[in-house]
């Protein structure tokens, strides 16, 4: 069975996330090989292809968007040619509330692991402890600057965590991000990546290894539940962006023009999490608090005390396809769109 899927996307978070969902359709047919298909226009695109293990080949096209599905890669005579491909994936396809759960995960390619232990250890991560990642989206990164506006938070508001973490809780904690990000107050026990331009794959390993993950709805947040990290969405107004069970949602608070608060559970029935669209007019979002963000870090800490130092990566062998879909599972195109609920086992916070 051939397979091929257009990952046309250029966003961080969308682009593993279509990933996702189309090693879903590959791990329904045993045996399959399946050729991503997508842009080479992000830094971040080669690596997470590689951290697909249902990824048997890649085919780069042409960085220009206006060239979308070219007859020519199914003539066989390009050399952007498919190999008539039995299911053909577009990007409307991909949407992760039609992956079939659980969800497939990433993991670090294998021959990577050793060098970016060193190279984490090398920036004070100690390998005889455990760690906590976090990312905090801020309006300036160069790729999405001045979109979605109400996604970025104030990452000062996430201090009180990080040293409620360090100090409290006994851990590490390594920030993920990039250079345009607010800096951080300087303590023992914070490293801080995003000061970095090129430690992408270093980050990408510590979400990996953390014992737990706090983001906010942002890519980053994405890659830490994609590799199987326990983790928390915080301030989170759009989409959930999680899928695993036990994973967290802390909604920002949407308060009517009475002055009321929508409570959360009633916010995910109504769709408001899950499409852009579907926000109630004339709300107000209030941001977490630094309370907030705390009782969230202190509950992930208390379910992951079985994680006494680095996590072990996802165990996903090169052949996963070969293992097929979960027992009972069969699937059906297009994919069904599915509600969060019927997902995963969310911890929505309230």
């Amino acid at each position: 069975m051939e397979i091929a899927a257009f990952l046309g996307t250029q966003a961080f978070g969308n682009f593993i996330m279509y990933h996702l969902c189309a090693a879903s359709v590959a791990r329904a047919f045993p045996g399959s090989r399946f050729t991503a298909v997508y842009r080479d226009d992000r830094p971040y695109k080669n690596l997470i292809t590689l951290m697909n293990p249902y990824v048997a080949r890649t085919l780069k096209v042409s960085e220009n968007p206006a060239k979308v599905i070219p007859l020519d890669w199914f003539d066989g005579d390009s050399d952007e040619a498919l190999d008539k491909p039995d299911i053909f994936l577009t990007p409307s396809m991909l949407d992760m509330a039609r992956c079939p759960p659980p969800a497939p995960g990433l993991r670090m390619p294998p021959e990577m692991v050793e060098p970016l232990s060193r190279a984490l250890e090398g920036r004070g991560v100690g390998r005889d402890r455990w760690f906590v990642c976090v990312h905090m989206r801020e309006p300036n990164y160069r790729f999405r600057d001045g979109l979605d506006q109400e996604r970025n938070v104030d990452p000062k508001s996430y201090v009180q965590m990080i040293e409620n973490i360090v100090k409290k809780q006994g851990g590490q904690v390594v920030r993920l991000g990039d250079p345009s990000m607010t800096p951080l107050p300087e303590m023992d026990g914070l490293i801080d990546l995003s000061r970095d331009e090129g430690s992408f794959p270093e980050q990408a390993f510590a979400a990996s290894r953390a014992r737990y993950f706090i983001g906010s709805e942002t890519g980053p947040t994405q890659l830490a539940s994609a590799l199987k990290t326990p983790t928390a969405v915080t301030n989170t107004c759009f989409k959930i962006g999680v899928w695993n069970d036990g994973d967290v949602v802390l909604v920002k608070k949407f308060v009517t023009p009475k002055g009321g608060a929508i409570p959360p559970a009633e916010l995910l029935e109504m769709g408001a999490l899950t499409m852009h669209t579907m926000h109630p007019a004339g709300l107000k979002l209030v941001d977490n608090t630094p309370e907030e963000l705390i009782a969230v870090a202190n509950h992930m800490y208390e379910m992951t005390l079985d994680c006494e130092g680095w996590r072990e990566g996802p165990a996903l062998g090169a052949q996963e396809s070969s293992h097929g879909p979960p027992h009972g599972q069969s699937i059906t195109l297009p994919l069904e769109w599915r509600h969060a609920h019927d997902i995963a086992n969310l911890t929505l916070w309230e």
